[in-house]
Formats: structure tokens, sequence, C-alpha cells
């Protein structure tokens, strides 16, 4: 169905029949409705771009029939029909925003140049979401830190799936950021601007889980005085993301997988069955296949689940993203605690880059925490690592606030990295960490009024070291 397609929504059939020969003879692709279930029912299935819409209609009137398509297909623009007692809801109509209005008997001419520039307006805001669509997709899809191969292959695999609607089975080990992931998909996908919700399987125990999924009449258990919306329900037209599918019972497993065959269930004490568009997305850092065999796991809704596989590598797969994410999470964290952070030294760097992250990318957010909050006078320090991790540098003379005392080659990027150990991504770490530099020292001397000496004094370092600084960053100065 093309996107010049226009819906005609009158009760008055014999109306309908007229405007429709009209509209065809002039050129337009043309849909009839004669109530407002109908018109929605057809506007569910795309393609059209402005409607012609009564506003006295029985089983759902025209403004009802308006604030839903506003609501769902906010491109498409509405042209309402009045009767002459009833301009005053026209107004109200366009207010709330319907394109025009006419009344009743409308100028057929006038209506089919109204006609036209709706569509040719309707065509602007598609064209307009599209755009930011995909401006919102390079915005996204750029949170995933890191140039590694591996980093650009997730990128690319969220872009890829985030276009599809099947379902999604994310594996990692724990911390790699398969919510992070799932995230992506979603907002690289059509239900960008619809629910996320997140379950993680393993926080609820049985009875609870099934009431948080399904929702729940009032009067269902002890304490339910009011109904609840279940996860599934307030996901519709968006996503649900199950991180740690694994750990459902066989029993909830069951019932998730006539969810995912029926998209219908019923509250828990209810009898309504409740429908729902959503899309799933699963994670674990478990091997379903062995739960499988081991009878843990259902084989069935392992298959509906694991339509599209994705694997996320262990940070100690793509250590040459460590530099950039340590400088990611060092800025980052010391924004939210509101604290001055230079700029961290060499052979920290050395020691984060050399240290296997058992925990991932989790551990490491959580180790540079610790350092901001542990840094004194705003510098970090080797000796706030934790032993393990020190020991990835041991050959390194370091002195007091944890800076290398063996002068670095040309050849060796901030982290102490070299850009033969690593190519990949050196360009993207040396900005990353010029840029937390810039800022860094641009705070300081705006703290003291642009006074090179003070700021000097503050940064511990001397006052030609920062007057070089400043000239190579083209920060003015007094």
């Amino acid at each position: 169905m093309k996107s010049n397609s226009i819906l005609l929504v009158d009760d008055d059939r014999e109306l309908l029949g007229v405007y429709q020969k009209i509209f065809t003879l002039k050129g337009f692709q043309v849909q009839t409705a004669d109530n407002g279930p109908a018109a929605l029912k057809l506007m569910s299935r795309g393609g059209i771009s402005v409607v012609i819409l009564d506003i006295i209609m029985p089983k759902m009137d025209g403004m009802e029939v308006l604030l839903r398509i506003k609501e769902n297909w906010p491109s498409t623009e509405v042209i309402m029909l009045t009767a002459e007692g009833s301009i005053s809801g026209a107004v109200d109509a366009v207010k709330k925003g319907a394109y025009t209005y006419f009344v009743k008997p409308a100028d057929i001419d006038e209506l089919i140049v109204n006609v036209t520039k709706a569509q040719e307006l309707a065509e602007v805001r598609r064209e307009n979401h599209r755009l930011k669509q995909h401006i919102d997709t390079i915005s996204v899809t750029s949170r995933l830190i890191g140039e590694s191969d591996a980093a650009r292959k997730m990128r690319e695999e969220a872009v890829t799936i985030g276009r599809t609607m099947a379902s999604v089975l994310i594996t990692g080990e724990s911390g790699t950021g398969k919510e992070v992931m799932a995230h992506m998909i979603h907002q690289c996908s059509e239900r960008a601007d619809k629910p996320f919700v997140s379950v993680n399987c393993a926080a609820f125990n049985e009875n609870l889980i099934e009431s948080e999924l399904f929702g729940s009449e009032r009067g269902a258990y002890t304490g339910a005085e009011k109904r609840r919306k279940g996860r599934f329900e307030i996901a519709d037209g968006g996503t649900i993301f199950f991180d740690e599918i694994g750990e459902l019972s066989l029993n909830m497993q069951a019932k998730l997988l006539r969810v995912l065959q029926e998209k219908a269930f019923e509250r828990v004490g209810g009898s309504e069955t409740i429908q729902s568009d959503f899309r799933l997305i699963s994670a674990t850092n478990a091997d379903l296949k062995q739960a499988v065999e081991e009878g843990r796991f259902r084989l069935d809704l392992y298959y509906r689940i694991n339509i599209l596989p994705i694997e996320i590598p262990p940070l100690r797969a793509r250590k040459e993203d460590i530099p950039l994410l340590s400088v990611y999470f060092f800025d980052r964290i010391s924004k939210e605690m509101n604290r001055r952070i230079a700029p961290p030294p060499e052979a920290l760097m050395r020691c984060l880059r050399n240290y296997d992250w058992p925990g991932n990318i989790r551990e490491l957010r959580n180790i540079i925490e610790r350092l901001v909050v542990m840094a004194k006078d705003g510098h970090v320090s080797v000796s706030d690592l934790p032993p393990e991790i020190r020991t990835g540098s041991a050959d390194s003379i370091i002195d007091s606030r944890g800076m290398s005392a063996v002068p670095t080659s040309n050849n060796r990027s901030a982290s102490g990295i070299s850009a033969e150990d690593h190519p990949v991504g050196h360009e993207a770490l040396r900005s990353a960490t010029h840029n937390f530099e810039r800022d860094y020292i641009t705070e300081v001397m705006r703290r003291n009024s642009w006074n090179v000496t003070k700021a000097a004094r503050e940064m511990n370092i001397a006052r030609k070291t920062l007057y070089k600084k400043l000239n190579d960053y083209g920060i003015k100065y007094r």
C-alpha cells in the first residue's frame, strides 16, 4: 500500500461512495470505513497519509478517533467534517491536532486542494521521522564504547536486528553489557518510542513473578487492593527484556510459551483475555543447551526465543577497548559525583588494560568508581587499585601519585600502550584522553579566575608545563 492513500470515514455510506468516486478520479488511492473501530483497523495496516473524518458517528465519535490516530500515527493528517451546528467541536479538533475542518456539504474542489496540501505535510513529517530515527540510531549505537572489531560488530548487529521483529537471545558472561545491547536493539527498531520493559527473572520467586508479568485483579491475593497491570501489558507496542531467562521455573516457562504463541494472557485472578503486541529479547549467562539436555529448560521455548542469537564477548577478549571505556567511566562518574578528576596516569591505565576482568565491564566501572571516590586532590592513584589489578604493571616505577617515572616513548599513547600493541582504536583513545585533559584544565583555570600560577599550584604541575598545555589546547589565559 502506498503512502499517498487517503481514508474516508463517515457513517453515511452514500456520501462515502460519492467521495470515493471523486477522489479516485483525481488519482488518489482511497479506502473507506463507516465507523471508528473499522477506521482504526485500516490505519493499523499502514500507508495512509490523510484521513477525512466525520465528527458525529455511532460506536466511536470522530474526536476519539482523531485522538487515537494522533497518538499512534502522528505523521498522518486528519481533516474533520462537521455539520453546521457543531462547528465548535471542529475547532476543538483542530486544537487537538486536526489539519483543518470543513462544514458539510464541503466544497469538493477546496477539499481536494487541502487533501493535497495535507499529503505534502504528512510526507515531510514522515521524512523528518525517518531522519530522526537515523540520527537516534547513530546516537544510540555510539553508546557502545569501543573501537575493537567486536565492538563494531555489536553495533552493526544492533542496527540490523533492530529492523526485524524476531525474538532475540543474548548470551554472555555476567557484566558484559547484555542489557545495554538489548536497549540498543530496541532503540534501533520501529518500537523505539514505545516502552522498553525489563524483567530480572532471578529477582522474583514463583508466586511473585506471575503477578509481575501478567498483572492482577483486585482481590486476587492478600493485599491486592486494586487492579494492577503486568509487564506484558505495559510492554504493549514495545519491547520486553527477560534478563537471566534461564532462571524461570518449568511452570513459568510453559506460561511464557503460551504468551509468545498467542500474544495473549489473563491477569492473576481474572478471566478477561488481554492482547499485547510486544517484541521479546532474552538474555542469559547460562548454557541453555545444557539446561535443555538436563531437563531444566523447555526445548520448544528455547527454539522460540533463540531465533536471532547474539553472543557478547567478555572484556578480556577485547582489551583494546579498556582504555576508551576507562576514560568514559572516569568522565561520567566524576561528573555524577561532582568531583574534579585529573586524567588518569599512564601506569594506572596500563594496570587496567593488563587485568583480565572476570567481572567484565561491570567490574571495570565499579573499580573506576572506587578510584574516583578515593582520589586525593583530584588525582587517581595506582595505590588505590586492588592488589590483583596492580600486579599487571609491577615492572613500572611508580611515584606517590601513581605517575610512571619511566619516560614514555614517542609512540606510546596516554594509556601507556603503544600503537603497535593495539592499532585499532588508538586515535579514538588519544582523542578521548585529550578531551578529558582539556576539560579538566579548563575547569581548573575557570575556578582560579584564569590565573595560571594559581591553577598550576592546584594541579601540582610547573607553570611552564601548564603554559604549554594551554597553548596546545588553545585555552585562553591572562
